[in-house]
């Protein structure tokens, strides 16, 4: 009951703001500047704006700063992202974005090089007919159970370069294959 309430009176405030102020003819005159129609009456003066309010619409116009377009001769290089290169040499990027144009200057220095892939340790115990791995991973130590007719080749390349791992150990995995 409340909610219809607040609706309805809502609603009432929208209509009344789009309805047409009545006014006397006295004060309709005095914005427009037109003369009073009703006798012996002087028509009321519009106030003057002082300094501080002339130079406020001209200070928001300076401070505006206009939005930057796609210039027609850029090129685009994948969806929504554009090359320029401008009179001076320098080239620009730009991207359409949902909150509006990205301008920015393309750099020529090169993205840094991956980091090679870092292999943890991985400790290989030999169970007789099996394997026990174990890798320490972020989320803590990992370990799985092989047998060894059943190793794949990144398996089989651990157990051949691990340290711990035997000389029998590595020659009973390329043996059972």
């Amino acid at each position: 009951m409340k909610t219809i309430a607040l609706t309805l009176f809502a609603a009432a405030l929208g209509i009344a703001q789009n309805q047409p102020s009545t006014s006397t003819d006295t004060t309709a005159a005095a914005k427009t500047g037109a003369p009073s129609k009703a006798p012996g009456k002087k028509p009321a003066e519009a106030p003057k704006a002082t300094p501080g309010q002339k130079a406020a619409p001209e200070q928001k116009a300076r401070t505006q700063v206009a939005a930057p377009t796609i210039p027609a001769g850029a090129v685009e290089v994948e969806p929504y992202l554009f090359r320029y290169q401008d009179a001076s040499g320098k080239t620009w990027m730009y991207r359409q974005t949902p909150f509006g144009l990205s301008k920015w200057e393309e750099t020529s220095t090169p993205a840094p090089p991956e980091p090679a892939a870092k292999t943890e340790p991985v400790v290989v115990t030999d169970l007789g007919d099996s394997v026990r791995f174990e890798r320490n991973t972020p989320f803590g130590k990992g370990t799985w159970v092989r047998k060894k007719t059943e190793l794949n080749d990144e398996e089989k390349a651990l157990i051949s370069g691990s340290s711990t791992s035997t000389p029998e150990l590595a020659d009973k995995t390329k043996g059972d294959k």
